[in-house]
């Protein structure tokens, strides 16, 4: 299973450098080159797991500007990129295929999952999305992350720190993205 991508994507320099469209045909473009090195390194099967709702991560969530800032909202212009980037990997994913003998590679969706936990909490148990559950104030940050700045009660926060999921969100969207029927699409 790999998964590239999704810190690429949170690049401001670059997506303004190159513009969303550029840029994501040239991270399609690194990530396809690493799984045809990993092809002729042998790998037959390869899971590839799509970027995340980037935009919606606590980090993401404090560095824009205006009221994003101040609400904390999803940074939309992200998730429009990381939706992009997963549409361009999954067709040229099954363009590879066909492309190298034997090989299996299967693309995984983990945004539709990830928002859907993101946009609807509380079924799960989650209290709060919008920031970490290490260092909580006005940025998350790992190096923070020291047992009195964290939160009394990590199970109610979907996000660890300030891009990571949680114990308890990263089991969901598993189970949700490589559920039995997924995962043996790879092996099977």
């Amino acid at each position: 299973m790999i998964l590239l991508g999704s810190n690429d994507m949170a690049n401001q320099l670059s997506r303004s450098l190159y513009g969303i469209d550029t840029y994501t045909d040239i991270l399609v473009g690194l990530a396809l080159d690493v799984y045809k090195e990993l092809y002729g390194l042998g790998a037959r099967r390869i899971g590839v797991v799509g970027a995340a709702p980037i935009g919606c991560v606590p980090r993401e969530r404090v560095t824009g500007d205006g009221l994003l800032i101040l609400e904390r909202n999803c940074a939309e212009e992200l998730n429009d990129a990381a939706k992009l980037f997963n549409s361009k990997l999954s067709t040229a994913v099954s363009s590879l295929n066909a492309e190298l003998p034997g090989a299996k590679i299967v693309y995984f969706d983990i945004y539709s999952p990830a928002l859907s936990l993101i946009q609807n909490p509380a079924p799960y148990g989650f209290e709060e999305v919008k920031r970490g559950c290490c260092a909580t104030g006005n940025i998350e940050l790992g190096i923070l992350c020291v047992v009195p700045g964290t939160c009394p009660d990590a199970s109610k926060y979907l996000f660890w720190d300030s891009v990571h999921p949680g114990e308890k969100a990263t089991r969901i969207i598993s189970d949700q993205t490589f559920g039995s029927s997924s995962l043996s699409s790879l092996l099977g």
